[in-house]
């Protein structure tokens, strides 16, 4: 396995695998009309272009020894909540792997990519928000290191829902 940072010819891959990814995710807890608004823009290959070209977001995938993709994360650089009372910190705001991949080390693997992507920027912490009502991925974040610090509503359309802020600070 190996992480490569995404570049244009990846725009395609996280739009289709972003967008069906974030529907398996929430599709229990929100209406699909409102999980459809939100991923028309938000996976757009549109917006996915503007934030790989600019400095919105940087994306790492991960790629199985054949050099097919099998997971990916998303970082940005967004003034952490409140309850988190970081001053230096950049958010995980997605971190998805494909099905067939699980339980084998991918999730750490773009974890601990980010982790040190972040190091290497001198950010003193890692935060990401997480669905309250999503136990398997709380429970993986805290073995990872990551502790609950807050929560907040987070809007996808017309609906709101509760996240749980998690934070994990880094040895820079």
């Amino acid at each position: 396995m190996k992480i490569i940072e995404a570049d244009e010819s990846h725009i395609a891959y996280l739009a289709d695998f972003g967008s069906t990814s974030f529907i398996h995710a929430y599709q229990c807890t929100l209406p699909l009309q409102e999980l459809q608004k939100y991923i028309k823009i938000a996976f757009s290959e549109a917006t996915l272009r503007e934030e790989i070209n600019g400095s919105l977001a940087t994306y790492f995938i991960c790629e199985d020894p054949g050099q097919a993709p099998c997971g990916y994360a998303k970082l940005i650089s967004s003034p952490p909540p409140s309850c988190l009372h970081a001053t230096s910190g950049i958010e995980l705001q997605r971190l998805y792997v494909a099905s067939a991949y699980r339980g084998q080390g991918v999730g750490r693997l773009l974890m601990s990519h980010a982790e040190s992507y972040a190091r290497k920027r001198h950010r003193g912490d890692l935060w990401l928000r997480v669905w309250d009502g999503n136990v398997v991925a709380r429970d993986i974040y805290a073995q990872w290191g990551f502790a609950t610090v807050g929560r907040e509503l987070y809007q996808v359309g017309e609906e709101q829902r509760t996240v749980l802020v998690m934070g994990k600070s880094l040895d820079v």
